[in-house]
């Protein structure tokens, strides 16, 4: 599954991934996460369960990491879990 691998990845543990902090560092991590939830044909509402967030949540997190393609820091996120 997804979550556990990019927790391992980043250094985050599944309960700070599917937690309430808003932290950029986390939550840039979290829209890599739905992204790639996404491209692996995952549904919002299933996103969003998994991730403990609604399903409008997810759309949102889904279009900040579409408008952060190409920023360094965002990048190197999503390099690691993908």
């Amino acid at each position: 599954m997804i979550l556990p691998r990019a927790a391992k990845a980043t250094g985050y543990t599944v309960a700070d991934l599917t937690g309430p902090c808003r932290a950029r560092p986390l939550a840039w991590t979290r829209f890599a996460i739905m992204a790639e939830m996404r491209a692996h044909g995952y549904s919002l509402p299933r996103i969003g369960r998994i991730l403990h967030r609604d399903h409008s949540t997810v759309l949102n997190g889904l279009r900040q990491a579409q408008a952060l393609r190409g920023n360094p820091g965002f990048e190197i996120i999503r390099g690691a879990i993908a």
